[in-house]
């Protein structure tokens, strides 16, 4: 397994533990996220509102500015609530609910003004003769109205209860452990409630009221045992002639809910409702509108055959309510930071009218839960099986997705399926991942930096830390490389002349300058061996002029010590002769050794001709042998085909062996024309046995070596072979080829 592939497979297991993570915190309904689904729903809300439909029959009178501007400060006496009611009824009105608690006496009332008066020693006359109250005349006009009153419910514990009219009928396991629970309630006063058609609760509990919004109604809410509606589910039970509602809990129709009981849905008439397990209702707002309400002092001023103004009532569900500011009534909802509490009411009972739902079911957290595994699985294949960029662009493309698909679920079906948990996932996934494929890579980059700090350039490290996948392979590769050799000429007797200490100072100045010259031309040094250097080109950093570089590397050396061996004669050390060994072929490269130790080498036939090579400088004498493929790839240089050699363990494979006096410049030059020419020659004459001739040739050649490339030491090689040749009847197999016994 390739150490990249074994990264990757880290990198997606982090993917795959984060997403695990996120959907174990994510299990229990994490408060942070409800609170980032319920931002996302409330923009929802705010891109796609419901239309209003001004047919739908709701509207609200509202106890506004200018009802109170005609009929002075709230609260009004109740015969003038009274008169506002009967005026609805006569105008058609469907149902009449009021979202307010008539809980204290009329202090308007003439007995109740009588009363306070008394305590001062003044008698009031009594204002009716026949001795009604203002709540009796209320009561009057209640009991001929369709109407509804509302209650608040408390957590305070008290024993006031709310007169309820219709009590559920319910189906499967009795839900109501699972309503909201009061302790208490502010009720109105007995004559009021008991002559109201329906008494609804207008209490939103805390859990509806998250953040201060309300985005649910409670539709049913419990007091002791009593089941108590909501204000706009009365007024519908009212206004429909209904006598009841079926509530449904679980086993009612085969549902099974676990033990914890819960409500499955609620039945008025012929409107089935869309109920959370807590028997509440998602709002689908539409926002204010202002065809919607009519104000309570149009109500009361016109007359009563005003044909515009019938027309709004007539047959519609009037819900009465303060708009004015500074009355209390006013909450915050997704659309708007101060709404009058009335229009939540008024919202709710259209949407039950219009057949609009907008539910969260049950099964939109596992909904959430599975499309998170199912993108953190994709991301971590991905990475596994492609590139991070690839898991990038997936990423990218499902953190669009997810919002786009949630908003669709919304406007389209009015389903709540949030995209918090799946984009939490999507994006921990990735971050995972490309966290632990940042520290793998930072790792890596690292470990380059330490292995090949000294042995290739500083630039070269930086380029191959930036992309290690490009310039090497774990595990290995084949590769085509210039692998060269560096050795001192004579250093045993180096070593031998030299104490100790000054053979170390001689080494390291060698070693130095030779590090040098093979990094300035980009190459990487594999290791030293003694007096030793091996290097190569082409990897791990790829280049594909390799061989020429690699060249120049070997010129390099052999300026280098030439110009250290003035400095080493001036100190009284032994000056240093190289021999440089180069070869070009395909080579295995990568990190080779003990698990406990790679090292980054090369090996092969490629690898052990430049080591023979470098050996062949000492029998001819000349600083560089270069092997007949690098020369093919280093047209232009000064090359001398030297002689055509079998090195020693390559037992039937010659090859053309080559020296090298300089660059293209130095190739140009007469003087190395004439020394290549006069070589090419003495040798082309030995290799078709005019042995005479050649002799000859390599005597001149010897006698008068050229400063641009001595190779007075090589022809002398070649004299003496001649005369081993000549010396002796020529087999018939005789091929001029030069098999070395020794390396």
């Amino acid at each position: 397994m390739s150490a990249a592939f074994k990264a990757r497979r880290r990198a997606a297991l982090a993917a795959l533990f984060v997403t695990a993570l996120i959907s174990l915190l994510t299990w229990q309904n994490a408060p942070f996220v409800r609170r980032l689904d319920n931002a996302v729903f409330d923009a929802f809300q705010r891109l796609a509102p419901r239309p209003y439909d001004p047919a739908v029959p709701v509207r609200i009178v509202a106890i506004d500015r200018p009802a109170l501007e005609r009929y002075g400060q709230w609260p009004w006496p109740r015969p003038v609530i009274a008169a506002l009611s009967e005026r609805l009824t006569a105008m058609g009105a469907r149902a009449i609910g009021f979202d307010m608690v008539f809980s204290e006496p009329d202090r308007t009332s003439p007995e109740e003004v009588a009363r306070s008066l008394s305590r001062f020693g003044i008698v009031s006359a009594t204002a009716y003769a026949d001795g009604r109250t203002h709540d009796r005349i209320f009561a009057e006009a209640l009991a001929q109205s369709p109407s509804v009153l509302g209650s608040i419910l408390t957590r305070e514990r008290n024993d006031r209860r709310p007169a309820v009219s219709a009590r559920p009928s319910i189906l499967g396991t009795d839900p109501r452990a699972a309503l909201p629970s009061f302790n208490g309630a502010d009720i109105n006063r007995p004559v009021l409630g008991e002559a109201a058609t329906g008494v609804a609760s207008v209490t939103l509990t805390p859990r509806d009221r998250e953040d201060g919004i309300i985005r649910r109604v409670p539709l049913l809410a419990r007091v002791g045992d009593d089941i108590v509606p909501t204000l706009a589910l009365e007024v519908l039970r009212v206004g429909e002639g209904e006598r009841g509602y079926i509530l449904r809990g679980s086993d009612a129709n085969g549902e099974i809910a676990g033990h914890q009981p819960v409500v499955t849905g609620l039945r008025i008439g012929r409107h089935v409702l869309q109920t959370t397990a807590d028997g509440a209702m998602w709002v689908r707002y539409g926002g204010s509108q202002p065809r919607r309400r009519i104000s309570a002092a149009a109500v009361l001023d016109a007359d009563i055959d005003d044909a515009s103004l019938r027309g709004r009532i007539d047959g519609h569900f009037i819900l009465i309510g303060a708009t004015a500011p500074g009355l209390g009534d006013i909450v915050a909802t997704p659309m708007s930071a101060t709404v009058p509490g009335i229009e939540v009411h008024a919202e709710l009972l259209e949407q039950i009218l219009e057949g609009t739902s907008l539910a969260r079911p049950d099964w939109a957290a596992g909904a959430e839960r599975l499309t998170s595994w199912i993108i953190g699985l994709l991301i971590a294949g991905i990475v596994i099986v492609a590139a991070y960029g690839w898991a990038a662009v997936f990423a990218s493309a499902a953190l669009v997705a997810l919002p786009a698909l949630s908003f669709m679920m919304f406007s389209r079906h009015g389903i709540l399926v949030g995209p918090t948990v799946p984009f939490l996932a999507t994006i921990g996934a990735w971050v995972a991942a490309a966290a632990m494929d940042y520290l793998g890579a930072r790792r890596e980059r690292h470990e380059i930096r330490r292995q090949f700090e000294h042995f290739v350039a500083p630039d070269v490290i930086e380029e191959i830390a930036r992309d290690p996948n490009r310039h090497m392979t774990p595990g290995g590769e084949e590769r085509d490389l210039s692998v060269l050799f560096c050795d001192v000429r004579h250093f045993s007797s180096i070593s031998a002349a030299l104490e100790p200490s000054d053979l170390i100072d001689w080494l390291n100045g060698y070693l130095t300058p030779m590090t040098e010259a093979i990094l300035d031309e980009r190459g990487t040094i594999d290791k030293f061996i003694g007096d030793a250097i091996m290097a190569f080109w082409n990897a791990p950093r790829r280049d594909e002029a390799h061989a020429r570089g690699a060249l120049r590397g070997a010129l390099s050396l052999v300026k280098a010590a030439e110009a250290m061996s003035i400095g080493y004669i001036a100190k009284g050390f032994p000056p240093a002769r190289i021999g440089v060994g180069l070869n070009t072929g395909p080579c295995s490269v990568g990190r080779i050794g003990a698990r406990t130790r790679l090292d980054y080498t090369c090996i092969g036939d490629t690898v052990n001709v430049a080591s023979r090579l470098d050996g062949m400088t000492k029998i001819y004498g000349v600083d560089i042998c270069v092997g007949e493929e690098t020369m093919r790839r280093t047209d232009g240089f000064a090359f001398v085909l030297l002689d055509r050699v079998e090195v020693l363990g390559r037992s039937g494979s010659a090859l053309d062996l080559y020296t090298v006096a300089g660059d293209e410049e130095v190739a140009a030059t007469p003087a190395f024309r004439r020394v290549k020419d006069g070589w090419e020659n003495a040798l082309a004459a030995y290799r078709a046995g005019e042995f005479d001739a050649a002799y000859t040739a390599f005597s001149d050649i010897a006698a008068r070596p050229s400063p641009v490339l001595d190779l007075g030491h090589a022809a002398l090689t070649m004299l003496t072979r001649i005369e081993d040749v000549g010396s002796k009847p020529l087999a018939a197999n005789w091929d001029a080829v030069y098999r070395a016994t020794h390396k």
